[in-house]
């Protein structure tokens, strides 16, 4: 199971805050079936959903956050650039095949877990306010000071331990850190046994601040063309199990 979903798979079975199917479940049974689906959105309104910067283009971070994998990405991506454009989705995949994506054990709905990233999807569409949550300025790119508004590295920290044991292994950091997951981990893994635990992940002056600057891969001194995918990622967990803050300093 990818990284991702065991984050969500876990929150949503232990928090009291469990997310709730919402809109999508027309029939209350908590259970969401392509058609519910089909009547509320088509599958252009989910990529104008998803695109949030409004470029018009799906990048691979997003397609990683999506399904944990990167594989439709290179099979929809006809021209070999860095980006999917709306075109390239659509000629490739229906808004049947797109929603399958999520079903991963196949047996034809989709749970509250594999739910998850379609009720992030309907709400965009239907709420627009939600559409960028971190974005707070709505300039279509994410700053330093949007992410601390908004987390702590605690905060963080405890989004990506998945399995509560204040341990991170490589898959659990690679939700947030992505590509940028392997010099964490040589960095911050003092004791190479494989893992950064939470004293180990604060060493070296380790804070949110520089999270930050290791994604932003361009240094622009902002999140933007999917190196932010990581944090709503880990915001939206920090929302199931109760958390955001506004802290002074990180």
């Amino acid at each position: 199971m990818a990284p991702f979903l065991l984050l969500f798979v876990a929150l949503a079975t232990a928090s009291p805050m469990k997310r709730q199917t919402g809109g999508l479940d027309a029939d209350g049974d908590g259970l969401i079936t392509y058609a519910e689906v089909s009547i509320c959105m088509s599958l252009h309104e989910v990529l104008v959903a998803l695109d949030r910067d409004g470029d018009g283009f799906i990048y691979l971070p997003q397609i990683i956050e999506l399904w944990g994998t990167g594989d439709k990405f290179y099979e929809l991506n006809t021209d070999g650039d860095d980006h999917l454009t709306f075109r390239e989705i659509e000629n490739g995949m229906t808004l049947q095949d797109f929603y399958e994506q999520f079903d991963f054990n196949g047996d034809g709905s989709l749970d509250v877990a594999e739910a998850y990233q379609m009720n992030y999807i309907y709400d965009t569409i239907y709420s627009p306010a939600a559409d960028n949550p971190l974005d707070s300025n709505g300039d279509g790119k994410i700053s330093r000071l949007e992410i601390a508004s908004h987390m702590n590295y605690d905060e963080v920290l405890t989004a990506l331990d998945v399995d509560g044991n204040q341990e991170l292994t490589a898959e659990e950091l690679n939700v947030l850190m992505g590509a940028a997951t392997d010099q964490f981990m040589d960095d911050q893994d003092n004791n190479d046994d494989g893992m950064v635990d939470f004293q180990e992940a604060h060493s070296h002056r380790m804070n949110l601040g520089r999270i930050f600057h290791r994604l932003d891969f361009d240094n622009s001194n902002y999140l933007e063309n999917g190196e932010e995918s990581g944090f709503y990622v880990v915001w939206d967990a920090i929302l199931l199990a109760g958390g955001g803050t506004n802290p002074n300093e990180n």
